[in-house]
């Protein structure tokens, strides 16, 4: 899905998303071009909310790769999201705060898919997206077997940097 810019009409603020019952828009969803945007700012509301639930923010090494590229850190990205009506107004302002940024996270986004494959097809499979293949299916079952006990370490190792 390709969400447009705004137009400068009127624009209803997000809902916080509760990501203790459901998952953050699949990772392919694009504003402007700029893939797994509105995941990101989904996380940030809810870890805003404390309906965070099993999902990273802070310490997601994929988000870490995006913010890089907009020329944010956690805090800042944060800030932005609690200041903006929805995705599109993130992108505006990330690109105020950072020109260029929105065309670095658009190159990016064309790249993510290739460089992490991998990651996006368990994530898909493991969302629902996606029927897994029984090699996926495998890989899934040991991996949410150890999530619970490897997302503890990781959060006491990698505290949110918020």
């Amino acid at each position: 899905m390709r969400v447009g810019l705004s137009t400068g009409a009127k624009r209803e603020a997000m809902i916080v998303p509760d990501l203790r019952t459901g998952p953050p828009p699949r990772w392919s969803v694009a504003v402007d071009g700029v893939i797994w945007l509105p995941r990101l700012a989904a996380k940030a509301r809810a870890c805003d909310a404390g309906t965070l639930g099993r999902y990273l923010y802070g310490q997601s090494p994929v988000d870490d790769s995006f913010l890089k590229r907009a020329g944010l850190d956690y805090a800042g990205f944060l800030a932005i999201v609690r200041a903006q009506p929805d995705d599109a107004g993130v992108l505006e302002a990330i690109e105020a705060s950072s020109p260029g940024a929105a065309e670095r996270l658009r190159r990016w986004s064309a790249s993510i898919a290739r460089k992490q494959g991998w990651f996006m097809r368990v994530l898909d499979a493991d969302e629902g997206h996606v029927r897994p293949s029984p090699l996926l299916t495998a890989v899934r079952a040991i991996g949410n077997a150890a999530f619970v006990p490897v997302l503890a370490i990781l959060r006491t190792l990698r505290p949110a940097k918020l």
